[in-house]
């Protein structure tokens, strides 16, 4: 069927008649032709990911809706999790659907309103990994005092690696310092920090063991220092069995490898400065403490010279003869005391040991029962006279209640000369007009029954 879309309206559009097909393609052209490349806002709602041509959802403001689509290829493209409620930016184009007169929104790019897709990524993969436990402090380790050996992950060609080696030769020079080159900054940056990291880990297994690593950079923009954002270098941090500090860009600097690492430095420089103290003062503070030590002996000793002088000048009075004598006339006291303390107890459990005794042959298991025998018989001969006097009274009761009965009784009325008239279906015949002549009747006396019929029938 071919389809007429080269009409010319003019002024008289309303005097031609279109078909639904024309008018539908008509549409689509002037619709699809101005609406072709636009920018449109809202939020996402009735998001639907489960289709295997693509995402599709409506886009909303306070007072209308828009569906639309982005297809498999346009999709994969989106590097954020599209998700119910979030509000986005979009490029696309109006597509009209013929068939069913729907219009929707073909989407080849989106964005978050309000912030770039870097920050959106960087917010969605904080939530995930802290969810997962990444971040949580009972898996942070203490970054040793004084280690022996310092791993650290950078690249060599920034001034990061020149200034951390200054400081930290400076605060102790005999420390051992392994270093990793790694870019920090580009393509395939974030892969070879997380190569650099599992390196020294193997390194401190295989050969000499790192004490504590340093991985960071230099400041930029969150673009520059995207690489520590990156779920590869979460990981690697989080695996690691060596504690490691986080150095990257300035304080107000904050990425995922921040909140992963055993500890964060705000510099480069602070991270050198954080890992190994000052040679210097440690000496310093060593003499000072072994000062103070060797101090604290003297007064020590002295203390102890003074008391063993004051023991030897009154040796009388702190006579071992003499304490021992002091010693044994406490435990004389004491053994007195406790020997009269057993004997009052022995005397009370004696007394309450007669108490029982009495009590229990008041209580002869024999007698209680003989005497809960005789109870027993007791109540058994008062059981069953009354149980005999409830029977006779019972007899009585059923004697007189069927002298009654046999007074009231049909058959005995039947002893003085009358007779009871049934039917052949046994119904007591009251009344001559319950029968009609000829029919079969039974008479019943006290001593038998007459079976006969109707001759005839005499109504008073």
């Amino acid at each position: 069927m071919s389809i007429n879309t080269n009409i010319n309206f003019n002024n008289d559009y309303n005097k031609v008649i279109l078909t639904v097909s024309e008018l539908s393609r008509l549409l689509k052209e002037t619709i699809e032709g101005a609406f072709y490349d636009i920018k449109v806002k809202g939020e996402i709602s009735g998001l639907k990911t489960n289709y295997a041509s693509g995402v599709y959802f409506d886009l909303k403001d306070e007072y209308a809706k828009l569906k639309c689509i982005i297809f498999k290829n346009d999709a994969k493209k989106i590097k954020f999790d599209i998700k119910e409620g979030l509000s986005v930016t979009v490029y696309g184009r109006i597509n009209l659907y013929e068939p069913r007169g729907e219009y929707s929104l073909i989407i080849s790019e989106l964005e978050p309103s309000g912030y770039g897709e870097l920050y959106l990524l960087f917010e969605q993969l904080k939530e995930k990994l802290k969810k997962e436990g990444l971040f949580d402090e009972s898996h942070k380790r203490k970054i040793p005092f004084l280690p022996k050996t310092i791993g650290i992950a950078t690249s060599r060609s920034g001034a990061v690696l020149h200034d951390m080696l200054k400081i930290i030769k400076s605060r102790f020079e005999n420390v051992s310092i392994i270093f990793v080159n790694a870019a920090v900054q580009g393509k395939n940056s974030s892969a070879e920090i997380a190569y650099a990291l599992n390196l020294l880990n193997a390194y401190s297994k295989i050969k000499r063991k790192v004490d504590v690593i340093i991985v960071g950079r230099g400041g930029g923009s969150i673009e520059d220092l995207w690489a520590f954002n990156e779920e590869i270098t979460a990981r690697a941090i989080y695996n690691s069995e060596v504690p490691v500090i986080s150095a990257v860009g300035h304080e107000t600097d904050f990425t995922i490898a921040d909140f992963v690492a055993d500890k964060r430095a705000s510099t480069p420089s602070n991270a050198a400065e954080m890992v190994i103290p000052v040679k210097f003062e440690l000496i310093k503070q060593i003499k000072s403490s072994r000062g103070r030590i060797e101090q604290d002996i003297f007064n020590i000793i002295l203390t102890k010279k003074e008391h063993l002088l004051n023991l030897i000048k009154n040796g009388e009075t702190v006579s071992p003869k003499r304490l021992i004598q002091d010693r044994m006339l406490r435990i004389y006291d004491i053994s007195d005391r406790l020997h009269k303390a057993i004997n009052s107890r022995i005397d009370l459990l004696k007394i309450n040991v007669a108490h029982i005794h009495k009590r229990l042959s008041l209580r002869n298991p024999l007698s209680v029962f003989n005497e809960r025998k005789s109870y027993i018989f007791d109540l058994s001969n008062k059981l069953k006279k009354g149980i005999e006097a409830i029977i006779l009274n019972y007899r009585n009761k059923l004697k007189t209640e069927n002298k009654a009965l046999n007074s009231l009784s049909p058959y005995n009325v039947l002893k003085r000369g009358y007779s009871i008239v049934f039917t052949d279906d046994k119904r007591v015949i009251s009344s001559v007009l319950s029968v009609e002549e000829n029919e079969n009747i039974k008479i019943t006396l006290s001593d038998g029954n007459l079976n006969a019929v109707v001759k005839e029938k005499e109504v008073k």
